[in-house]
């Protein structure tokens, strides 16, 4: 990473977000990685209350429970839309899991936790949203000072507009006030957004894939983690997750293909609200960097590596040495 060694994943807690989080849990454990010192959360693929949990579970299933969740937006800015049931009325497949012994949230609200952190950890933190802006564009309101501070913003959000993308996309129309407050404050040294588009574009998988070769693997987080996608994993022949694609591209950056630098912007009114809009410029002109395309097969190694690291370590452990 770019002289950041801790990370805040800012979410909605659906089945691509707990595998956004199991990511870099994992990579943390058995790469070095960045180290996850907060999760924040807020209203999108279900409601908030119900994120919340979702946090608390996908912590539990991780043995990671020492990561402290900071609770944020119920509601959007300005306009609510209605959540997205895409991963199940609860957000991780409706499979009716009760865990015992969940660690309650910190009592400090998300935002609040945002400016605070972003003071303990001046140009170490990296914050990564995979859900609506609502709390980060209230942490740039609330302290001007905030995107100055951390290392760098990086947003799972928006699309390059095209034949096949020319629409809103889930996250930045779940919030358009607050995904216009972060643009307003963007500047590309400190902001880098991960469009849907380029990752439906780049990292196109197919179902198959997901389900027989990644969701084969015989760990405790791929299992739960199966069982969290199989509402979304019904819906279509391909597997285009932008979340773990998100965290992948942020601790393994060598994944990311190319990059542009973008005026970038979103439609606030009329039948286009929460349209982008991007027009491709010279850095010193933009206000944001766009992660235009990524490697698809070293992406899926990725994966593999990552999530059967547990599994390898347990192999090599369990090894009689003497046989």
């Amino acid at each position: 990473m770019e002289k950041t060694h801790k990370i805040i994943i800012d979410n909605d807690a659906g089945g691509d977000d707990a595998m956004a989080i199991f990511l870099a849990l994992l990579y943390e454990k058995h790469y070095n990685g960045p180290k996850l010192i907060a999760l924040t959360t807020g209203n999108g693929n279900t409601d908030e209350d119900k994120v919340f949990i979702n946090n608390q579970r996908i912590l539990k299933v991780a043995k990671r429970q020492d990561v402290p969740i900071y609770r944020g937006s119920k509601s959007s800015l300005v306009k609510t839309p209605k959540v997205g049931f895409y991963y199940g009325h609860d957000g991780l497949g409706d499979i009716g899991e009760e865990l015992t012994d969940l660690v309650p949230a910190q009592t400090e609200n998300a935002v609040n936790a945002l400016v605070k952190l972003s003071e303990i950890h001046k140009d170490e933190l990296s914050v990564i949203t995979i859900g609506t802006l609502t709390n980060v564009a209230l942490a740039m309101k609330l302290d001007p000072g905030f995107i100055d501070r951390i290392g760098h913003l990086y947003i799972g959000a928006g699309f390059i507009r095209d034949e096949e993308n020319n629409e809103a996309e889930f996250n930045a129309h779940m919030d358009v006030e607050a995904y216009q407050v972060v643009v307003q404050n963007a500047k590309p040294d400190k902001v880098t957004f991960v469009p849907f588009s380029q990752v439906k574009k780049h990292l196109n998988l197919s179902r198959e894939w997901r389900e027989t070769v990644l969701g084969a693997i015989d760990t405790d987080i791929i299992r739960h983690q199966n069982l969290y996608e199989q509402v979304s994993l019904k819906v279509s022949d391909r597997w285009q997750a932008l979340d773990p694609a998100v965290v992948a591209a942020v601790v393994k950056q060598d994944l990311v293909d190319e990059y542009k630098y973008s005026k970038h912007g979103i439609i606030l009114c009329g039948d286009k609200r929460g349209f982008n809009t991007n027009t491709f410029v010279s850095k010193n002109d933009a206000n944001a960097r766009i992660i235009y395309s990524l490697r698809e097969e070293e992406y899926k190694q990725f994966l593999l590596d990552v999530f059967n690291a547990d599994r390898s370590k347990l192999d090599t452990s369990t090894k009689c040495v003497d046989c």
